[in-house]
């Protein structure tokens, strides 16, 4: 079974003879000459996975934290186990804290998403922000998707985009939940990035990205429910990516669920459950991936007596959508899957053998900022601004201000919507 990389840095060619063929000279990226500027600077930097639970070619600046898994170790049979005891200990100070005020409302399941928390446990970016960079793998898969011209190849470049980005922003401080009207604007590469928070309750974003082959927008609603020592996370709404190819072929995407453990006493591990799926509804082509399949990889299953990883996932492409419906082992055997999908979702995605992504070799396009936003954007938040700067106690007082505006204001807007009600029964 081949296992060579697809990413075209990395290819080597095999002759018939067993010799490798001298390789081709490719002209590199912008993005791919500016990482290898910063490597021989020294500025960028291989970490070693003992130490972050995986290999990711980050910056030594503290901004791309977020796109690697700093903080966390690897443990197979569990997950990702978060080793920063300082947060954990603020956290569950916080969360005790609730536990007083709020009562049984966090033992049962209820959402979180508007519960007021304090600063000290906070990330310094707004949810808008670390929405948005869960799409710096786009200027590199999305652009092959562009270029490749058989569907399947298609859909293969959309099956390692996806689960490239499921490692990304799993910090577990809290990002910032953007007020209604709030906006984030930047750049990853030349895709030009555009966020808004466009309901307050439900809390829900939507973004828009940009650039001259694809287009790609979102709709997220995200739910955060609590549980005596554990916490899941969901995403609702779409991922949709229009490539703008003849056909403007067009792909939704449906994301799998997270839960963490560990809240208030064990040791705080994070795994994924669920499905990936991802629907090709120009050319009636589907991918599927269970994840945490409670399964060995081809290569571990060679072994006796090695446990199933957490981070496994298999999945398959085809053009039957009723093969989805359960993904027995049955499926994996059909005539009608086209590919088959596999990998560790912290470390590489393989597909009919070849590898598709790898975490240490396949570098992302980092999100920066736009200098000169809107002044509706989060860079110009008073309690972010305090965080930032390092003022705890302003930042707390900013954002109970914040806070007691958008109570206000839904005030005002069921105030408004009764009188509404009102005068149409009057009318009637």
């Amino acid at each position: 079974v081949s296992t060579q990389s697809t990413w075209g840095l990395m290819d080597k060619k095999i002759q018939d003879d067993g010799s490798e063929e001298p390789e081709e000279k490719k002209e590199l990226s912008p993005e791919e000459k500016e990482m290898l500027k910063r490597l021989e600077k020294g500025e960028l930097e291989l970490v070693d996975s003992k130490k972050t639970g995986g290999k990711s070619a980050i910056n030594n600046d503290p901004k791309y934290e977020q796109y690697t898994l700093m903080g966390y170790e690897v443990n197979p049979k569990l997950g990702l186990v978060y080793k920063d005891l300082d947060n954990i200990s603020k956290q569950r100070k916080a969360i005790f804290t609730l536990l007083k005020s709020l009562g049984s409302n966090l033992l049962h399941g209820k959402s979180l998403m508007n519960v007021s928390m304090p600063v000290t446990i906070f990330d310094t970016m707004s949810l808008l922000e670390r929405s948005a960079g869960d799409y710096i793998y786009a200027p590199i898969y999305a652009e092959k998707m562009y270029e490749a011209e058989d569907p399947v190849d298609k859909m293969k470049y959309a099956v390692a985009m996806t689960v490239a980005s499921l490692h990304l922003n799993l910090s577990q401080k809290k990002p910032f939940n953007p007020i209604w009207g709030e906006t984030f604007q930047g750049k990853i590469g030349n895709l030009n990035v555009w966020c808004e928070q466009t309901s307050h309750h439900p809390p829900i974003s939507h973004l828009l990205l940009d650039c001259e082959h694809y287009t790609i927008d979102a709709k997220h609603q995200f739910t955060l429910s609590t549980y005596p020592n554990s916490a899941t996370f969901k995403c609702l709404g779409h991922r949709r990516i229009v490539l703008k190819d003849k056909a403007k072929t067009t792909y939704i995407i449906d994301f799998p669920w997270a839960e963490t453990k560990g809240f208030m006493f064990g040791a705080r591990v994070f795994s994924y459950k669920g499905n990936i799926r991802i629907r090709d509804k120009t050319n009636k082509l589907y991918a599927q991936l269970r994840l945490n399949a409670g399964e060995k990889s081809f290569a571990e299953g060679l072994f006796k007596g090695q446990d199933a990883r957490n981070d496994f996932f298999k999945g398959l492409i085809t053009k039957n959508k009723a093969l989805l419906k359960d993904m027995s082992r049955k499926a994996f055997y059909s005539k009608d899957m086209i590919s088959y999908v596999e990998g560790l979702w912290i470390d590489y995605v393989m597909i009919d053998g070849d590898k598709y992504w790898e975490i240490d070799k396949v570098p992302f396009v980092p999100l920066v900022r736009e200098p000169n936003p809107l002044p509706s954007d989060s860079l110009y938040r008073n309690d972010l601004k305090a965080l930032i700067s390092g003022s705890l106690e302003e930042s707390q007082k900013q954002k109970e201000i914040m806070e007691e505006i958008q109570r206000n204001d839904r005030k005002l807007r069921d105030l408004a919507k009764k009188k509404k009600q009102l005068l149409s029964l009057i009318h009637i």
